[in-house]
């Protein structure tokens, strides 16, 4: 299984949404399916591409860019998502 700690999440203008954590077990790579089941609704995301994101004091963290403009700064931090190959 391929899971994915969100730690925070932004828009990125003008139709891009990042999920920013780091991968607990498993990858992240683009083309994969973002499921985050333990929110109050099922989020099935395709990933469009993965980016490292340097914070400030030089730490990184791993980006999950999904096509969304409408989701909120701060959505689905605290939870964990799972990634898929493909649609299920």
């Amino acid at each position: 299984m391929n899971r994915f700690a969100i730690e925070d999440s932004f828009a990125v203008e003008p139709d891009r949404f990042v999920f920013a954590g780091r991968v607990l077990e498993g990858r992240a790579a683009r083309g994969m399916v973002f499921e985050v089941p333990e929110a109050g609704h099922r989020w099935r995301l395709s990933v469009q591409a993965v980016e490292f994101i340097r914070k400030a004091g030089g730490s990184e963290l791993i980006g999950l860019v999904v096509q969304d403009d409408h989701y909120l700064p701060g959505l689905g931090a605290g939870c964990t998502a799972e990634l898929h190959e493909h649609a299920t």
